[in-house]
């Protein structure tokens, strides 16, 4: 679980020869996480990203895959490759939104197969109808095709060119796998955007240097410099806000100047206005987690990574110059955040992931029946029962922020493997922490014991992981007094408990 991006998506380096798998699939490293962009459009109309429908089930039983994402930092439009643990330079690809992996499956409403959004599992077998396994090919310098493996078919969108020569999906059309009756217009290479490293920032930041002071806006030479000089995290000048572009770069504005960050020549000033939505290179950003809430701060510029500088007159400075992350580039960010309460919880239950389902004993009681005729025993059972609960975040980061007041319902999996509201938790939680909930259960079973038998009864139960998306508010009040108010669409809980209670007896004679 967890969060995945920040920054301008940089595309994977590519296989020097076309058709070879690329360094995803060869990899047996951890998950990456990316986006899959289409590579037709022109100036006036962008090249979307492929997103999980956001409107609910596709054209199958599972969501469907529509390119009509306009940006990266939408948990609807970031994906998650997995390297196969069986089969070497194949892929599974889950959703971010839901973690349910991408499956073949036939179109309600016309022939072929299309690939939706839909398995709570990985499939590693190529025999099955169900199996998960791609195989990520490179086409071109900057762009892949997606092989479903067992069916032997690229992925593609059906599309037609408008009177520009604009390449656009056909209204309505979603990710299948192509029969060779396409036409030549139809979308079946993409780019992939590799943002394993990268992470979207909260709204409002503090930074912190490596002299541990923060860093403030104030006047050096006339002109306006950031500089590491603040003792207290209260001071007026150190509050920044962030506004991050659909391609996952952001720029960074001082809220003490009014005025954006921009390099000049390498020196990091705020005097950048926002007439541009997205601005020039010189005020654009990237993230680089380097170890909890420590970042390197990269500029689009120039590629450098800022860095606290005492040079020329200025006395710990912020300065993109360095081509690598030395130890003044190691940059903490805190959220000014003194509270935070999370409300508002929407559960998304129409089609949670259910996962890991295993057979578990809970106790287990036996009877002795040592006459010549049958006997009624009543047996006890005391057994613990232990529910794991997490609620956390896709995309934006939570940093340093106080423990959270949150007010929930708790998804459980109940008998006939739904997911169902059971009840609520409410109080203080480190968002995106484990919470153990114990419960000690007694229960009494009557059985019939046969003469000269001796009778077990075991208690069993399934026990399993469940992921249910959410959708919840979050209100912040600031270390100036402002109460902020976000409208928040990724969060992610996960939990295990057990379920579907069975009593298994077995006789032995005696």
């Amino acid at each position: 679980m967890g969060g995945c991006l920040a920054s301008p998506p940089h595309e994977a380096t590519p296989s020097e020869h076309e058709g070879e798998p690329t360094s995803f699939s060869e990899s047996r490293s951890p998950t990456y996480c990316v986006a899959f962009q289409s590579r037709q459009g022109n100036g006036k109309r962008p090249a979307y990203y492929l997103c999980r429908d956001a409107r609910g089930r596709g054209g199958a039983s599972g969501s469907s895959l529509r390119l009509n994402g306009e940006g990266v930092v939408s948990p609807f439009s970031r994906f998650y490759i997995e390297p196969s643990r069986e089969h070497t330079g194949l892929v599974h690809i889950r959703c971010c939104y839901d973690n349910k992996y991408w499956v073949a499956e036939p179109h309600q409403n016309r022939g072929g197969w299309a690939i939706v959004g839909a398995a709570d599992e990985a499939e590693e077998d190529l025999s099955k109808p169900t199996c998960t396994l791609f195989r990520i090919m490179r086409v071109h310098p900057h762009s892949i095709r997606l092989l479903h493996v067992r069916l032997g078919n690229h992925a593609c969108l059906p599309s037609s060119s408008d009177n520009d020569g604009t390449t656009r999906p056909e209204e309505d059309a979603s990710l299948s796998l192509s029969t060779g009756d396409e036409d030549e217009a139809a979308i079946d290479s993409f780019t992939v955007h590799d943002l394993s490293e990268q992470f979207v920032l909260p709204r409002y930041l503090v930074l912190k240097g490596d002299n541990g002071m923060y860093l403030r806006a104030c006047t050096v030479e006339r002109h306006p410099y950031l500089q590491f000089s603040a003792g207290d995290v209260g001071d007026q000048a150190v509050l920044n806000t962030v506004h991050t572009n659909d391609d996952g770069t952001f720029r960074v504005r001082s809220c003490h100047v009014g005025k954006f960050w921009r390099r000049s020549p390498n020196w990091i000033w705020t005097d950048a206005g926002g007439d541009s939505e997205d601005g020039d290179d010189d005020t654009r950003f990237r993230a680089i987690r380097l170890s909890g809430a420590v970042f390197a701060l990269q500029n689009i510029g120039n590629d450098y990574f800022c860095n606290r500088l005492t040079t020329e007159g200025k006395r710990s400075c912020l300065n993109a110059g360095t081509p690598t992350i030395t130890a003044e580039a190691r940059l903490q960010l805190d959220e000014p955040v003194v509270s935070r309460q999370i409300c508002n919880v929407v559960f998304d239950l129409a089609d949670p992931r259910i996962y890991s389902r295993s057979v578990v004993t809970m106790a287990t009681a036996s009877a002795v029946n040592g006459t010549t005729l049958n006997n009624t025993a009543k047996l006890t059972m005391e057994y613990t029962d232990t529910e794991k609960r997490t609620w956390g975040s896709t995309v934006k980061l939570k940093l340093g922020v106080v423990d959270a007041t949150i007010c929930t319902g708790v998804p459980v999996i109940v008998a006939d493997g739904s997911v169902e509201i059971s009840s609520e938790f409410s109080g203080s939680y480190s968002w995106g922490s484990p919470v153990d909930n114990e419960t000690t259960q007694k229960v009494a079973y009557e059985v019939t014991v046969p003469p000269k038998t001796k009778v077990t009864v075991a208690s069993t139960a399934t026990r399993a992981f469940c992921d249910v998306p959410f959708s919840y508010t979050q209100r912040d009040t600031l270390v100036d007094g402002r109460q902020v108010t976000y409208e928040m669409d990724d969060g992610l809980y996960t939990g295990v408990n057990c379920y579907d209670f069975k009593y298994v007896t077995t006789e032995e004679s005696i």
